[in-house]
């Protein structure tokens, strides 16, 4: 099985390196106050937000394994709103295990092997089967992976407006959103019905 020897020899590498890499990040962070935003952990997912996203997962071998290890950590649209090879999320499941997730090998590759196959390249976004009046995006409360995703917008723009919330506190209405420096407002406005505050 294809899938079986990328994942081992994905874990074999990130085995091999781990502890070259953690030696390296250890010897560049010197001031503990000063460690990237990018690298905290991040709060754990809204409960209610996550129920919803589990609904829209399609039934397979590996669902059951994607939402008992990855559920606890972050939102699932995080993960689904994301098109990678085999090789790809290969990677992402050997990093989040690196990261602290908790599962068996055989877990591992099937969460990938579902990934692949419903989260793919060639496979259509879950969302687009959605009416789009039912797919609303909290830009006050939502990760860029989301906040992209929910409104078809680059991933830098997303990040901006996570970046610009999180340094100007919540946005009040679409108008201060357009505030965020080099965002789309046409986009804004197309999307206006999905934006919540």
């Amino acid at each position: 099985m294809a899938s079986k020897a990328l994942f081992w020899n994905a874990v074999l590498v990130a085995a091999i390196l781990s502890p070259v890499a953690a030696t390296v990040a250890g010897a560049t962070q010197q001031d503990p106050s000063s460690t990237d935003s990018s690298q905290q952990t991040p709060p754990k997912p809204d409960a209610a937000k996550q129920q919803e996203e589990i609904k829209k997962l399609p039934p397979g071998p590996g669902r059951e394994e994607l939402v008992r290890v990855c559920t606890g950590c972050h939102l699932l649209s995080v993960v689904t709103s994301q098109r990678k090879s085999e090789d790809g999320w290969t990677d992402t499941v050997v990093e989040m295990r690196n990261r602290g997730a908790s599962a068996s090998d055989d877990d591992m590759v099937k969460i990938v092997e579902y990934l692949a196959k419903n989260y793919g390249p060639n496979s259509a976004p879950a969302a687009a089967a959605a009416p789009a009046s039912s797919v609303k995006v909290n830009v006050n409360t939502a990760a860029a992976a989301e906040i992209a995703a929910g409104l078809g917008l680059p991933q830098s723009q997303a990040q901006a407006i996570v970046d610009y919330r999180a340094k100007n506190g919540n946005f009040k209405d679409l108008a201060g959103l357009k505030q965020v420096p080099d965002i789309d407002t046409a986009k804004i406005d197309a999307e206006k019905d999905k934006i919540e505050f």
